[in-house]
């Protein structure tokens, strides 16, 4: 093949050949034709990951990122998968319109896209929105210190003619009136598989999903869901606070003490009731939970285990709702 290969090109038209510039347009069109054009979108992707992993280690901004990748792929549903795409939702890059973005489950993520993607869009024109929010979510998790996922790319972007409602069928922390813990937490079990199952996901991809929340914070001007916002946080979020690393965003309250490191400390630490940090009734539950229980253990005492199942659910869940051009994707990014 190699041998073909190196004949074909050494055979190939040169500027004193006649009608060169036909012949060329002939050429150009084979190598379209046979992986000319995902070779490019590779070479993109590369390029946007490179820039990618600067602009994490600089301002640790891993954790908008992921929740940004989360957040669009998170629309998803499978009872739509038979409409016309992409009416199912899903990684279709459509969390940047308005309709999305300024909805108040994303409140926070349109810094994600216009201060952190959009520099890296307009260096790297080629490369979709769907793909660069996908890249930058798992390349965070890399740069973080958590698994390197074997991500599928060459998403099309797309924009629902449906416009589903907020919260988009997003995961909520917590009920909105709360009944008690054990109500809670029987609320929130039921609710995870609510969410989940739509995605194709299983209890222990909803227990491995969850420790996404090892990195990243909540904020009372976000999701309201805690005192702290951005004027001030926890020992662990403060101005001042090492944990922070190169942060430019202090504040709000996170879910572990070291919440820019992606490790399995969201499953080892949580029954310290650290308090500093925040425990939902989505969080407690998966350590009670008979459904989720077997999982959390399992997480807290193998972090390979974790990452393992998080690389695997993360993976499919940013493939959810996508198109990809060529269909077979575009990996080894």
């Amino acid at each position: 093949l190699s041998k073909d290969s190196s004949i074909f090109f050494l055979a190939g038209p040169t500027s004193s050949s006649p009608d060169y510039s036909s012949k060329m347009a002939c050429f150009d069109c084979f190598c379209g034709l046979f992986g000319g054009e995902a070779a490019k979108k590779k070479a993109d992707l590369k390029k946007a990951k490179g820039l990618l992993v600067t602009l994490i280690k600089e301002k640790s901004c891993g954790p908008i990122l992921l929740r940004t990748a989360w957040h669009d792929a998170g629309t998803y549903d499978m009872k739509n998968a038979g409409k016309p795409w992409p009416n199912a939702g899903g990684a279709v890059g459509s969390i940047r319109t308005d309709h999305e973005i300024n909805a108040p489950p994303n409140a926070g993520l349109k810094k994600a896209i216009t201060s952190y993607l959009q520099p890296i869009k307009d260096q790297v024109p080629g490369i979709s929105w769907a793909d660069l929010i996908q890249l930058g979510g798992a390349t965070s998790v890399e740069v973080m210190g958590g698994p390197k996922i074997n991500m599928k790319y060459g998403r099309v972007d797309g924009v629902p003619s449906e416009l589903a409602p907020a919260p988009f069928g997003l995961p909520a922390a917590m009920p909105d009136q709360s009944q008690g813990k054990d109500a809670d937490l029987k609320w929130a079990a039921q609710h995870l598989k609510d969410v989940f199952y739509k995605y194709h996901m299983n209890d222990k991809d909803i227990v491995a999903l969850s420790g996404a929340h090892t990195v990243g914070r909540a904020f009372k001007d976000r999701s309201g869901t805690v005192a702290e916002g951005s004027t001030d946080g926890t020992k662990y979020t403060k101005r001042g606070a090492p944990e922070l690393l190169k942060s430019l965003t202090a504040g709000g309250r996170s879910w572990t003490k070291n919440w820019l490191v992606f490790d399995n400390s969201y499953y080892t630490d949580m029954a310290k009731n650290d308090p500093e940090v925040i425990t939902f009734p989505t969080d407690r539950c998966l350590s009670t939970d008979p459904c989720y229980k077997k999982y959390f253990d399992e997480f807290a005492k193998d972090q390979n285990a974790f990452f393992a199942a998080y690389a695997d659910a993360h993976k499919r869940l940013s493939e959810n709702g996508s198109k990809f051009e060529p269909a077979s994707g575009i990996t080894g990014i």
